[in-house]
């Protein structure tokens, strides 16, 4: 009788040995992503894409710039986000390795993003920059976008999210040019001619201004008021052709650009404004800094916000793959009950595919 129970008991250990084992691989698995649906083939041949076959999951998916964390690299590609931004690495061999298998089958190859500003930089470790608020000269800001594009270049970088343009810098002390709106103006163009001859795209930021004057978006809600002098960068560097994309930020502005007492990012009225001077790329800056995520009482109004907007790219770096997926899947509820519009998020897409260097076929 002893010896049965024995075996009884070992049997129950066993099954649950066995069940733990697979509970735990079954948390590691779906921690990983690995469970997120592989969306479908994409046909790129002769570098012309059909915007009508792709999936709105797809779709959406082009818009949204996540963060390069190796373990969600299979989720990444399942999805087949638009952009991965990426952080300190040891060596530009680990970057430019590590980019490699990021965007291997790929079917869109995904932007490759980076905060190269030549202040607080992740590649401090391997290279420093001037900061921009050295930068007194022409000459020395075109110098300072070429070794940056080509160092970005080298590595596999696509999309920099600089230079800025605020006219003041009061929290880093370090982020924007010298002078008046009319120097800093010039200074960015001759840095965005240096960095985009690399074929590293920039990116002008934080509009509308004032982003770095009051206290820190990444940690308060910000408001400010916004004069034409905050302005002039971005209306000189859109009717110069060098602007292809361009930051908004989380601020609440009033005054020549009024958010309506929303931050600007998730203003319509904002956006529109903007549009309807540039037809590049309209950036979110990224959607976790608190300056944003405390306006909102949960995730979901917040995501259908930004998407309402008209923002091209939006910033997640969530590092919960699942968080990402469902953030995909919000956006497609609200197309499907007409909350949102296919027709501008087809738009948003069109403009990713083309700054990629496709044709759009409609």
């Amino acid at each position: 009788m002893r010896q049965i129970k024995r075996q009884t008991h070992k049997k129950i250990f066993f099954v649950l040995l066995v069940l733990i084992i697979f509970l735990g691989s079954f948390q590691i698995v779906k921690a990983k992503g690995w469970l997120i649906p592989q969306q479908p083939e994409v046909n790129t041949k002769n570098k012309i894409i059909d915007i009508d076959k792709l999936t709105l999951e797809q779709k959406i998916a082009q818009m949204i710039v996540v963060a390069g964390l190796s373990e969600n690299m299979r989720a990444w590609k399942n999805m087949q986000v638009g952009g991965i931004h990426f952080y300190a690495m040891q060596t530009e061999w680990v970057y430019n390795n590590t980019i490699i298998d990021f965007q291997y089958e790929m079917p869109i190859p995904a932007f490759i993003t980076a905060d190269l500003e030549g202040c607080v930089s992740p590649f401090d470790n391997i290279r420093t920059f001037p900061a921009a608020a050295e930068i007194t000269t022409l000459g020395a800001a075109f110098e300072k976008g070429y070794e940056e594009g080509k160092f970005l270049h080298r590595i596999g970088f696509t999309l920099n999210f600089a230079p800025v343009v605020d006219l003041d810098d009061h929290i880093w002390k370090c982020r924007t040019f010298p002078g008046d709106e009319k120097n800093i103006a010039q200074l960015a163009e001759s840095y965005l001619l240096g960095l985009q001859a690399q074929g590293v795209i920039g990116t002008v930021k934080h509009y509308p201004g004032k982003t770095l004057v009051v206290k820190d978006p990444h940690k308060f809600i910000v408001a400010a008021e916004i004069d034409s002098s905050d302005l002039y960068p971005y209306d000189y560097l859109t009717e110069k052709k060098e602007a292809k994309a361009i930051m908004v930020s989380h601020i609440i502005s009033n005054g020549v650009v009024n958010s309506s007492e929303v931050p600007a990012v998730v203003s319509p009225e904002v956006i529109a404004g903007l549009r309807k001077k540039f037809n590049g790329l309209i950036i979110s800056d990224e959607i976790h800094m608190l300056g944003l995520k405390n306006y909102f009482n949960h995730p979901d109004s917040m995501y259908i916000a930004l998407f309402k907007a008209g923002n091209d790219i939006i910033l997640n770096f969530d590092k919960n793959p699942h968080e990402i997926y469902r953030m995909i899947q919000v956006i497609k509820t609200a197309v499907d009950n007409r909350e949102l519009s296919e027709k501008q998020i087809d738009a948003s897409v069109t403009r990713i595919l083309e700054a990629k260097g496709f044709t759009v076929k409609k």
